[in-house]
């Protein structure tokens, strides 16, 4: 089956949308139906997406929203903030940021198929069947949870004849030129690597695998669903730092400290955070997730969209280590 053009794709210089932008462009659907949100048009042309698909602007600019809206038949959302110096900038880019995105949508794209990029976060800790409530039903721990639940909350809100949508909510996304992966990678090949005391399970996915899962929704004959992504395989905390080192052929030093011992230098990373004007991959908000399970049931996802993950998380760890050149030199390739 073709997807519906003209698409809209929001966070496509982002990694997920990145990824997925360059698989609908391999995948023959031409520049001129699509159109790319950006911030930067600069930023974008350098990052390698074609200039005739961008349309510069954010969330909060209702004329951009409306030139990038008009017309569209498929819209895959995936802007908003992973990162955050307060629970305003979280609630700020995750939730008013969809509705706004949403409204545009209904104004100038009716009958167009939504498909909305949320999080496990959202659903709150889980351990498989309560990793898909409906909209509005979740229990987050987090603020960054919390703004997803609400931006779910938006898009729900604009069912019917005006709007179709699926919800998809990805766990532990991990690959190739991300900013989080990389922090993954650097804590797990540190001389030690603090981890939590307790290890707790998590489903974790390739990029591959969640583009593949967006392409699947956006082809569902079935709307209005929230549908948990689930990985090949399930880790533990600890589990995937090792998978992680060993990846690089290198060993991980787990120390494992209490999260009461941590707590302080969570505190410590938020207040620079908020010096820098940027918020860190690290802090309270993190640490409170860090306390629970992150486990997705791929049954729903299976049935509904039939989808099914196939990057294992070994297969999927040692691509991302050869794309940073940190693969042992026996799997290399020749130059």
């Amino acid at each position: 089956m073709t997807l519906r053009r003209p698409i809209l794709v929001t966070g496509a210089t982002g990694f997920v949308g990145g990824a997925l932008v360059r698989a609908l462009l391999e995948d023959g659907v031409p520049p001129a139906d699509l159109r790319l949100l950006v911030r930067d048009r600069t930023r974008a042309c350098a990052g390698g997406l074609p200039a005739p698909c961008l349309v510069e602007g954010d969330l909060g600019d209702p004329a951009a929203l409306a030139a990038a809206a008009r017309g569209v038949q498929l819209a895959f959302h995936l802007a908003g903030a992973t990162t955050a110096c307060s629970r305003a900038e979280f609630f700020r880019a995750n939730a008013t940021g969809t509705g706004n995105l949403v409204a545009a949508l209904a104004t100038h794209a009716a009958g167009c198929r939504l498909v909305h990029v949320s999080s496990l976060a959202a659903a709150g800790p889980s351990t498989g069947a309560s990793a898909a409530p409906p909209p509005g039903a979740g229990r987050p721990c987090s603020n960054y949870g919390r703004s997803k639940l609400a931006g779910e909350r938006e898009v729900a809100g604009a069912g019917g004849a005006m709007l179709s949508w699926i919800i998809v909510r990805p766990p532990v996304i991990y690959g190739p030129g991300d900013p989080a992966t990389r922090l993954l990678f650097r804590s797990a090949l540190g001389v030690i690597a603090p981890v939590p005391w307790t290890a707790r399970a998590l489903s974790v996915m390739h990029v591959d695998d969640v583009v593949r899962a967006l392409r699947q929704a956006a082809l569902a004959p079935d709307a209005e669903l929230a549908l948990a992504l689930d990985g090949p395989d399930r880790l533990t905390s600890h589990e995937l730092l090792r998978a992680v080192a060993q990846a690089c052929g290198r060993r991980a030093r787990l120390v494992r400290l209490p999260l009461w011992l941590i707590w302080p230098a969570a505190a410590v990373a938020d207040g620079f955070a908020r010096l820098r004007g940027r918020g860190s991959f690290f802090g309270r908000d993190k640490l409170r997730e860090l306390r629970h399970g992150w486990v997705a049931d791929p049954g729903p996802a299976h049935e509904r969209l039939g989808f099914v993950a196939s990057v294992t998380s070994r297969l999927g760890l040692a691509a991302t280590a050869r794309a940073a050149g940190l693969a042992p030199r026996r799997e290399r390739a020749p130059s």
